[in-house]
């Protein structure tokens, strides 16, 4: 029945090598030789007949063809790979990538919560602020984003579910606060420019400066910079409810009241999943997990 599969050895080095993008990366997660790989390779475009890769300096780039066969044999692979672990009782692996902030500051101080749930799933958090090229990165199984899901309206392949809408205000440490309303010094404020220039800036500029014409800002590219900026009791931080509510739950930030209270409503949080995991039990563990704890702290929009 299966005489005419090419080898598993040559799947492997093929699937290896379009995951990663690299022959030289294939070999190293394979433990063989760069040669190795692509002489694999180049047996199985004979056998099929077929060209998987155009070959470019430092990197080989997936044909047509190639996209086609490297979905279905990661698809194959991890599928074999699953029913073995299960087997054998091993974990089930899991990687999650999401902008750094989030990571820190939400995903994993709430982990240990999934993993109580699902002992079994062996997850892998990768913070990274770049745009993911998730449907050809197949190192990554899912995505958590900050921005406007409907970009992906348009991809087949991809399926998102928004999580919780964004809220912006006024943090800083409960003794800075009690400066303010007792000094009322010059105040510094903090807030942060994002990496991705797809997203709308936090300009708020005009609203604060008409409501603390004294005020000096200064922004940092990174939310977990502006964060340490107000734990260290330096001024007064523009941040999202992500990365201020481990602070807040801590009483090492509060809110500002009255004079002091200010909001911007964000864009969403939004969780992506790529159609060739969507089968796995573990992108649907936690999928299920996300949903159920966005809904139970947040609702839709969340109010300090």
């Amino acid at each position: 029945m299966f005489q005419k599969l090419p080898s598993l050895k040559s799947i492997r080095a093929f699937e290896a090598s379009a995951r990663l993008g690299s022959f030289k990366a294939a070999a190293v997660e394979l433990n063989v030789t760069p040669t190795a790989v692509s002489h694999q390779i180049r047996a199985l475009e004979d056998e099929l007949n077929i060209k998987l890769f155009e070959r470019r300096t430092r990197k080989v780039i997936l044909t047509p063809e190639g996209k086609i066969l490297a979905n279905t044999a990661y698809q194959s692979l991890h599928g074999l790979l699953t029913k073995i672990n299960a087997l054998k009782k091993s974990p089930n692996n899991l990687t999650v990538s999401t902008t750094n902030s989030f990571a820190a500051k939400w995903l994993v101080p709430n982990l240990n919560l999934f993993q109580s749930l699902n002992p079994d799933i062996n997850i892998q958090i990768q913070g990274e602020d770049e745009i993911v090229d998730i449907e050809n990165d197949r190192r990554i199984d899912v995505v958590i984003r900050y921005g406007d899901s409907s970009v992906l309206s348009h991809k087949s392949t991809l399926k998102s579910h928004a999580l919780f809408t964004e809220s912006f205000s006024l943090y800083a440490t409960p003794s800075y606060w009690q400066t303010c309303l007792e000094e009322k010094p010059p105040i510094q404020f903090f807030a942060t420019q994002w990496k991705n220039p797809t997203l709308a800036p936090l300009d708020f500029n005009e609203q604060l400066l008409s409501t603390f014409p004294r005020a000096k800002i200064q922004y940092f590219n990174d939310e977990n910079f502006t964060i340490q900026a107000a734990l260290s009791g330096q001024g007064i931080a523009l941040l999202g409810q992500v990365a201020a509510e481990h602070s807040l739950k801590n009483h090492w930030l509060m809110c500002g009241k009255e004079d002091y209270f200010f909001q911007i409503q964000g864009q969403d949080y939004y969780l992506v999943i790529p159609q060739r995991v969507a089968h796995l039990s573990s992108v649907n563990a936690f999928k299920k997990w996300m949903l159920e704890m966005a809904q139970l702290k947040y609702n839709t929009t969340f109010t300090p």
